[in-house]
């Protein structure tokens, strides 16, 4: 099944927000960014197996073979700019994606925005998907952004810990390789209370990954900051991607 969901109408769109959701996660996070983003800003968003519309297909074992999958799922989009949002796991797999279409397609995004996470070579090792059920829960309590009433419902926790072993997974057994940096701006979101990210850390090991470092945004909330701060969140990626094109995203026609 095709991984692209694009949840807004292609007539005035002029650029694509292309997501990548958290580990977990699935691309309906994204769904109503459609229609609180301008008209111009197209939002759609990026599926891994095994959850959301893609339910019941077997889980994703390789990073490569998903990279891949998402080079050619997202070649329609291609007419027009592109800026890849990935939050958290979704910022790594942004990042192999960006290589991948300067790789495959000649062009890299015009915009990468890395929202709550350390850059590939930084990621501690806090979790693993061999963690037990309970090492999982306390962890996901710790990061918040799970109601507490959910993390004590086994029916929830059934569907959600299999997903999130199968994320933890793919990390684990992403190749390690050096690239060169990309020419495209990356943009560092962080949460004020993330305990998962180490801001400054964070900044510094992602303008490794690109010939245009930008100043890090930091915004009010936690590891899900997106949550408690969307409207911030959506004005900064409105802003961001505006000047990703040179300043005429928000203009009237």
């Amino acid at each position: 099944m095709n991984a692209l969901r694009v949840w807004s109408k292609a007539d005035e769109v002029r650029m694509w927000l292309l997501c990548l959701p958290p580990g977990g996660g699935d691309a309906r996070l994204y769904k109503e960014w459609a229609g609180r983003l301008p008209e111009s800003i197209g939002v759609a968003a990026l599926e891994l197996p095994g959850r959301g519309g893609r339910k019941g297909e077997p889980w994703a074992t390789s990073s490569e073979a998903v990279v891949d999958e998402y080079a050619d799922a997202v070649t329609p989009l291609l007419e027009r700019p592109v800026m890849l949002y990935g939050h958290s796991m979704g910022a790594v797999l942004a990042l192999d994606l960006a290589h991948a279409l300067r790789a495959r397609h000649g062009a890299e995004p015009l915009a990468l925005v890395a929202a709550a996470g350390e850059p590939p070579e930084r990621r501690a090792v806090e979790i693993t998907s061999d963690a037990t059920d309970d090492e999982l829960v306390r962890w996901l309590r710790a990061l918040g952004g799970t109601h507490e009433e959910l993390l004590g419902c086994p029916e929830y926790l059934a569907e959600l810990l299999p997903v999130l072993r199968a994320d933890l997974g793919l990390l684990e057994h992403r190749p390690r390789r050096a690239m060169p940096p990309l020419g495209c701006p990356v943009h560092v979101y962080l949460g004020a209370r993330d305990p998962m990210v180490d801001g400054p850390g964070a900044q510094r090991g992602w303008a490794a990954h690109t010939t245009r470092e930008q100043p890090p945004r930091t915004f009010p909330g936690g590891h899900f900051f997106v949550s408690e701060s969307t409207e911030q969140v959506l004005a900064a990626l409105a802003e961001d991607a505006d000047a990703a094109v040179g300043g005429r995203l928000l203009r009237p026609r």
